[in-house]
């Protein structure tokens, strides 16, 4: 069922790729959050850690190549955008990548106060 599921995600993707030569879309579907405690329990790290899968995780299945990219800060804490271009097509990914961080100056330094 799952092998099933990825044809229709793969092309899902593929449609909405049909016009344009990448997708942009945030990283994880949230604000970076703060990092657990060292003695936080092991459900706390895990429902971190899986937690920022759900946009990234798709792409493993689908093949489609996907490059994220720093996009500056959000309340003091740094935020991705992620480029998803069409199957095989990882250079375009890359290319759009390296223009967007050339014309943004890269990734600004988190304040230190």
């Amino acid at each position: 069922m799952a092998r099933n599921l990825a044809y229709e995600l793969r092309k899902a993707y593929d449609d909405a790729l049909s016009g344009y030569d990448v997708l942009a879309m945030p990283t994880v579907p949230y604000t970076a959050q703060p990092l657990p405690d060292p003695d936080a329990p092991l459900e706390v790290y895990l429902s971190t850690a899986l937690g920022m899968l759900a946009n990234c995780a798709p792409f493993d299945v689908s093949g489609h190549p996907a490059c994220t990219v720093p996009a500056g800060l959000v309340d003091r804490r740094p935020t991705g955008l992620m480029l998803v271009g069409g199957r095989f097509d990882d250079a375009t990914v890359l290319r759009v990548a390296d223009a967007y961080e050339k014309t943004v100056g890269g990734f600004p330094a988190p304040p230190t106060t």
